[in-house]
């Protein structure tokens, strides 16, 4: 069988406020093409469909007009899963309907049979090719069913037993449909995985991403799962979460497929792409080749950090770039600065001609990491918006507060700062979690 494994699309999803309508209804259109260039018979999307709880209803028209237009494919078997950012019931709303036309949806596990995410996969001749066990993201809050005493687990273990009982289940249903076919077994995820290769290979914390405007949303605080949760009688696991396409402990059968799209300013130079994937080639159930289909892409998305020099040659030249060629329709830019740069870069920027199709959406200013105790002044709405709100507090609290460094080494003056910081860091983050409910849909507001 030929299946094609893809990921964290986000619809909805207006990064700098930049409009990805367009952006975002293309990819969809030359999904489908693929899936019929490439002879699909199976299409998964692990997760994350939506970029908000309540995406608009732009981008929920372009979702169904999607799945609408594999009914003329030759793709017999649609797999979605629920990611972190999506809602479950939203998902599985109208789920009688796809049920009819074998679209299998489960956007959560809640109030669900395990025979309702365990299934069997045909072909056009009704014949079973396969059996898929879809695993959308789990809250934390459900896992813990699976744990009979949290407290007994060992440190940092808790992902990796519930996830293993969870998978463990769902393979001992997969193994009953299956009989005694020889037939390969598929699961799905939506999780956060150790063994990483490439960007965040060998990372052990959590991930915020450089535009500092989401975190890479480790799923709840249960840190990684490790790929001995995963059942070796699974024949393909894809994965959603991560945005970029990496394997787990470099098993070819177990991998993220990434985003289709640049989802932040550190991601501009991933690779991104869709997975085409062959199982049971030559006779055999449980071989597996992967290709990598790259996305085309639409808009250029480009960071342009250094001095202020550099960052004016690298401006000029992608002018010039946009200028001489149709290779992107729109040109994005962020720029990555020092704080004494802002005021001559702001009067290089309002005496440069740009092109129509070329804007500054972010203004980022780096930060030293050193003292934090920064004037506020060098920073306007777009700089700031990129500034964690801890970091923010802290600036805040230590701008205001006197410590006194006499006869103290750099770890204790360290360690008095944090000690004030964490006095009224709590009462500004939940003023800061109110506001962000209170300013809409928008996460980033």
């Amino acid at each position: 069988m030929r299946l094609l494994h893809t990921a964290d699309w986000h619809l909805g999803n207006m990064m700098h406020n930049v409009d990805r309508r367009q952006e975002q209804e293309e990819f969809l259109s030359w999904l489908t093409q693929v899936v019929k260039n490439e002879k699909i018979d199976t299409l998964i999307v692990a997760g994350d469909i939506f970029d908000t709880y309540g995406p608009p209803n732009w981008a929920q028209k372009n979702y169904y007009r999607f799945l609408a237009s594999l009914l003329e494919t030759d793709c017999h078997n649609v797999i979605v899963v629920g990611g972190n950012h999506d809602s479950g019931n939203l998902l599985d709303a109208p789920r009688d309907l796809f049920d009819v036309l074998n679209i299998h949806v489960v956007g959560t596990i809640a109030n669900k049979n395990i025979e309702d995410m365990v299934f069997e996969l045909k072909d056009e001749n009704d014949n079973v090719t396969a059996i898929c066990a879809a695993v959308p993201y789990v809250p934390e809050i459900l896992l813990e069913d699976y744990c009979e005493d949290r407290k007994s687990c060992p440190t940092g273990g808790f992902s990796d037993l519930v996830y293993s009982k969870l998978y463990r289940e769902y393979l001992e249903r997969a193994l009953e449909l299956r009989k005694d076919r020889n037939i390969p077994l598929i699961a799905t995820g939506h999780l956060y995985a150790a063994g990483l290769e490439g960007r965040y290979e060998g990372m052990e914390e959590e991930k915020k991403t450089d535009d500092g405007l989401r975190q890479m949303d480790v799923v709840g605080n249960l840190g990684k799962v490790h790929v001995s949760a995963f059942p070796e009688e699974f024949d393909y696991v894809a994965l959603g979460h991560i945005h970029y396409q990496t394997r787990i402990n470099k098993n070819e059968k177990i991998r993220y497929s990434g985003s289709p799209f640049v989802m932040g300013f550190d991601e501009t130079e991933v690779s991104h792409c869709v997975l085409c994937v062959d199982l049971g080639e030559e006779g055999n159930p449980h071989s597996i080749k992967v290709k990598e289909l790259p996305v085309p892409r639409r808009i250029y998305f480009k960071r342009l950090s250094g001095t202020l020099d550099e960052i004016k040659d690298k401006m000029k030249t992608v002018i010039k770039k946009a200028a001489d060629t149709q290779e992107y329709e729109q040109y994005c830019l962020e720029l990555h600065y020092n704080a004494e740069d802002v005021l001559p870069l702001r009067t290089f920027i309002e005496d440069t001609d740009f092109p129509d199709n070329v804007s500054v959406v972010s203004w980022k200013v780096k930060e030293s990491g050193i003292d934090y105790r920064v004037d506020f002044g060098v920073h306007d709405i777009q700089s700031m918006s990129s500034i964690n709100p801890e970091d923010i507090v802290r600036q805040l609290v230590l701008s205001c507060v006197k410590i006194d460094n006499d006869n103290l080494t750099e770890e204790e003056y360290e360690k008095k700062q944090q000690e004030e910081v964490d006095k009224y860091l709590p009462y500004f983050m939940e003023a800061f979690e109110t506001a962000l409910k209170n300013g809409g849909q928008d996460e980033n507001t």
